[in-house]
Formats: C-alpha cells, structure tokens, sequence
C-alpha cells in the first residue's frame, strides 16, 4: 500500500515458492478496499487449507509534496524464519513510508519503509524496514520482515496486472501475480 490513494479497490495476489513448507509454498489472498484508507481480506494457503483475515488501514496519508510520511498499520499472517525454523505467525505492524523526489534522469521514485512488527508466536516486537524503486513498468522492493530479508522484482505487464520474482529470505526462488480491480 503507498501512502497516498489510488483508485484500486479490489487486490488479487499469489504466490509460489516450491522450497517453502506447505503453508508457504502456495499463498494467495484478496483484498478488498472499503474506502481509500481501509483494506480488509483473506488469505488461502490451499496446500494446509487455511484461511486467514487481514486488516490495513492508512492512518495518515503522506503529504507528495510536503515532508509528511503515511502511517501504515494492519495485521496479517505472515511467514518468518528464525535460525532453521519456519514460523507461520499473526503479526501487527504499524510503518512510515515516504516517497521521496522522482529521479527524472531514472524515471525512478525511491520510497523507503520503517517501522516495527510485533510477531505473536515470537512474543517479540521486531523493527521492519525496506525501500521500493519504482520505474515506470518496473519495481525493486528489498524488505526486511523482522527476521528474514527479501527481495522482489515486478514487472508491470498491464496497467492492472504484475508478474513478479521473489527471492524469500534471499534462499528460496519464487513467482508472483498481483491483479488490480
């Protein structure tokens, strides 16, 4: 989610990461954006029949053309590794985001993250950070969860729809579909 409102309602996404466990080798969810600011969904991790509900809410927009950052807050059920352990955890986070100048010689707009997470399996709040590059047709996203860094690369195929590369903890190699309403 970017801190400053688009007209998307409706978020499809996937994914595949054959080296995972099961409950993270197939993943996807649906998010539905009651107003600008609000996202409610689910996910479905079909290989353990599981059902999950999440919950986003931007509590602050960014100003694009001021120094103010968007405030993120939301809970999911996310995937962590801690040592040899994978870990499959409800977590609530809350993050700033602020997209910086576009970098018109690149056509790139870099938007880093920070903020913390807490894990409930863990019992532990942890600090989760990143920055987005984004190119017109193309994004970079290096993000750090609280115990693993990723890094995902996407393609714009449409203007609705995203194929991406994930490389999950930077050890397992995966595919991406994002679909935009």
């Amino acid at each position: 989610m970017s801190g400053t409102a688009g007209p998307t309602k409706l978020v499809l996404t996937s994914r595949w990461i054959p080296e995972k466990g099961d409950a993270g080798k197939i993943y996807t969810s649906a998010a539905f954006w009651v107003t600008p600011d609000i996202g409610l969904g689910v996910d479905y991790r079909p290989l353990v029949d599981e059902v999950n509900f999440t919950a986003t809410w931007r509590a602050i927009a960014e100003d694009p053309e001021g120094w103010r950052p968007a405030l993120i807050l939301g809970s999911s059920v996310d995937d962590f590794t801690v040592g040899d352990d994978d870990i499959e955890s409800r977590s609530v986070f809350g993050t700033f985001s602020k997209a910086l100048p576009r970098i018109d010689g690149l056509d790139l707009v870099i938007s880093p993250y920070a903020g913390a997470t807490y894990i409930h399996e863990l019992e532990d709040l942890r600090p989760v950070g990143g920055v987005v590059l984004r190119h017109d047709f193309l994004t970079a996203i290096v993000q750090y969860s609280g115990t693993d860094t990723h890094l995902t690369l996407s393609k714009n195929v449409t203007d609705r729809v995203s194929a991406s590369f994930i490389w999950w903890g930077l050890k397992y190699p995966g595919l991406g579909m994002r679909v935009a309403f």
